[in-house]
């Protein structure tokens, strides 16, 4: 097996060195595009669960303010 010396290793180092920090750009690159994705989706996720949110505290008024009215009037209309 020859032997390797200090100049090969050097280029070694800094092929791997190259490879490394190209793999980081990529990854960086890909995380911006999944950021700006990411973003969209959760105001699209928020704005729903705001639509729910509201949906559930016109139910909950409903029962607690109408339904004890409209009973008291069914209750009275057949006595």
């Amino acid at each position: 097996m020859p032997e390797v010396d200090n100049n090969v290793l050097v280029e070694r180092l800094e092929g791997l060195t190259k490879l490394i920090n190209e793999k980081f750009e990529t990854n960086s690159d890909q995380h911006s595009k999944i950021e700006a994705q990411v973003v969209k989706t959760n105001g699209r996720v928020n704005s729903l669960e705001d639509w729910k949110n509201r949906i559930v505290g016109a139910i909950i008024i409903m029962n607690i303010v109408f339904l004890p009215i409209i009973f008291m009037v069914v209750n009275n209309w057949l006595r």
